[in-house]
Parts: C-alpha cells; structure tokens; sequence
C-alpha cells in the first residue's frame, strides 16, 4: 500500500506540473504494476524521467568509441541532451522550439553516464565510476549556455543511491534500453557558475530509455 500511495503522489504532482503528463502517467502506473518500467514504443522521446518532481524528456545515444585496429567494445557512454529551459537562462541562441533535441536543436541540458556495460544488469555508478579511464569519464548533468558552454554542473557524489540498469540490447537493431535513478550533487568547484534557485541536488528518478548504440572510430 506504501509503494501504491507514494506513485499517486507522484502522478498526482505530475499532472499538475507537466505539458507531457500522459507519457509521465505511463511511466509511472508502468513502474507500480510491473518490477521494472520501459518506455512506451509510442513515445515521441527516447529518454524521459523525473528531475526534481518536474517531467524531463530529451534524446539519447549509447556512444562507444572504437581505437584504431580494434573491435567495438562492450562498454558505451549514454549521451543524453534536450533544449528544455531551465531557471536563470539567459542564452540567446535558443531553439526555434522545444522538442526535447528530437531533430535540430540548440542544447540547454545534456546527461552523460559512463563505462556503462551492454550486458543486461544493474550497475550502481559508483561501481562504473571505479572502471572509467580518465578522470573526466564521470557521471554529469549540465547546465549549458548558448548550446555548449557550461552554466552549472552537478556530478555523482560518494554514494551508491545512484544507478543504472540495463534491460535488454539487441545487437540486431543496434539498440539498448533500461533504467536509471541518479543524486547528483552541484560541483562548486566550477568557476563563474549560475546563481540560480534550482537546489543542490538534482534528482532523476524513473529514468527510461531505448537508444541506439553508434560506433564512433578514432583517428590515429
């Protein structure tokens, strides 16, 4: 009765702050009536999720980078982005209009999880932090202005609250899909970073989505 209560709160609340609260509805009721949610073939948008009790929606890939003279690996990066506003935005190179990056679109959010496995399991990012090769291979939702420069960063802290799970790839179709739930925490370290009244944290929950997994090969 807990579980049921709590995801009518949050339906609830999502209807009454959410433009796309229908796909939000699906999400959610999937979550309660099922171990594990998936994103409707339906929907116009490859990943959605909650931020902070507010409907996110934006478009994704699954990136592996291939060195020269080697085969794909079985690890990628899930790049995420979206032109959704955010408080404090003052760019002036904005898109026309906001389809979550579906198409053209100047960027205004952009998610990026790392050394994730194409292996069906859940991951906690803690455990993906500890196998990444560079220190910059880490977990990060941005904030950016004018489509690439950087407004506010939040990244995964100490603990194992955050994660990923992968539900099924299908090496056929080049696609995976899964879940994910992230706290991530505002990196004060950035210089000159937005003031804003957006809170320390910003919390994913009932994260979905189904992307497609594209080779990049490197340059020599």
């Amino acid at each position: 009765m807990f579980h049921l209560a709590r995801t009518l709160r949050i339906i609830r609340l999502s209807v009454h702050h959410s433009p796309h609260k229908k796909l939000l509805l699906l999400l959610v009721l999937g979550t309660a009536c099922t171990r594990h949610a998936s994103l409707p073939r339906s929907s116009p948008h490859n990943v959605v999720s909650q931020l902070n009790d507010s409907t996110w929606f934006a478009t994704g890939k699954a990136i592996r980078l291939i060195k020269p003279g080697q085969q794909p690996g079985s690890v990628f990066t899930l790049q995420v982005f979206t032109d959704l506003d955010f408080s404090g935005n003052s760019s002036v190179n904005r898109s026309p209009a906001i389809t979550g990056c579906n198409g053209e679109c100047v960027p205004t959010q952009s998610l990026s999880v790392y050394q994730i496995p194409l292996k069906k399991g859940r991951y906690t990012i803690a455990r993906l932090h500890g196998q990444r090769v560079t220190d910059v291979e880490r977990t990060n939702y941005r904030l950016l202005w004018n489509g690439s420069g950087l407004a506010k960063e939040y990244v995964n802290g100490k603990g194992r609250a955050s994660w990923v799970r992968i539900a099924r790839y299908d090496p056929e179709s080049c696609t995976v899909e899964g879940q994910f739930s992230l706290d991530l925490n505002e990196n004060l370290t950035i210089p000159n970073r937005l003031q804003n009244q957006l809170p320390p944290v910003a919390r994913f929950r009932h994260g979905v989505f189904r992307v497609e997994v594209k080779d990049i090969r490197l340059k020599e």
